[in-house]
């Protein structure tokens, strides 16, 4: 064997030697650390993956009149607004539905809630007057663990029978019109989570229901349903669709 060839057996065996011992040790796998809702807020769903859980979408529209012309289909989800200056009030339920199976998610139901809304106002009442339009989506939460007679809805002070009915206001305007004045303006915006549409912080500390009831309420199936109520004066037409995702833990 020559020099050279030499060289090379001895640099190659020299390297294989010394591999085991330059090799790097993984980090050991740490487990994420326990924490409190002092902490962090919400202690149930830290640290957990998003789970999206469906959507449901509601259409509404205000008109002068709801009769078709000839040979027209009728509008869908029609309310007639009353002459000005009167107001006119509306609440539609049960637009659209989403069912969740039993464990979908384990402590949070959160909303993605998104209005398209466009409205037109005007004041033809010859007069300074006040302009209105407020529209609140409402979700009717169905759950058999809310079934139970001794469990009490702190905002109606009787028993859920079933559902807890919540409402998260979208658009909520007020302004004063002079006579001949008109306005039109198309709304949209997303409204997100926070504290979420229902959480098991909330049906605990909130709604009065144990811990046990609490956990069976996520494990039983669960249904959603929008509504959208509200408002408007000097409104003279107007195209609210709802579209809200919902995402759990």
């Amino acid at each position: 064997m020559n020099r050279s060839s030499l060289f090379v057996a001895l640099l190659a065996a020299g390297a294989a030697a010394a591999t085991p011992a330059l090799a790097a040790k993984p980090d050991p796998v740490l487990a994420p650390a326990a924490v409190t809702t002092e902490e962090v807020g919400d202690a149930g769903s830290f640290g957990k993956n998003v789970k999206w859980l469906g959507l449901a979408s509601g259409f509404v529209q205000l008109l002068d009149t709801c009769t078709p012309a000839p040979g027209d289909p009728a509008p869908e989800n029609c309310i007639e607004v009353n002459p000005a200056p009167a107001v006119t009030t509306f609440n539609l339920s049960n637009l659209d539905s989403v069912t969740l199976p039993g464990r979908s998610t384990d402590t949070l139901i959160c909303h993605w809630q998104t209005p398209i809304v466009s409205y037109s106002a005007a004041n033809t009442t010859g007069a300074s007057a006040s302009f209105q339009f407020r529209v609140t989506p409402v979700y009717r939460i169905q759950s058999e663990v809310l079934n139970d007679p001794a469990l009490i809805d702190p905002t109606t002070g009787l028993p859920f029978g079933g559902v807890l009915e919540l409402a998260l206001t979208s658009i909520n305007l007020s302004s004063q019109i002079q006579p001949g004045d008109f306005e039109f303006e198309t709304i949209t915006g997303t409204r997100m989570c926070i504290g979420g549409l229902v959480s098991k912080e909330s049906l605990v500390g909130t709604y009065g229901l144990t811990e046990a009831q609490a956990n069976r309420f996520f494990r039983r199936p669960i249904t959603i349903s929008l509504g959208i109520r509200g408002q408007s004066r000097l409104v003279d037409g107007a195209s609210i669709n709802i579209g809200t995702r919902f995402v759990g833990d």
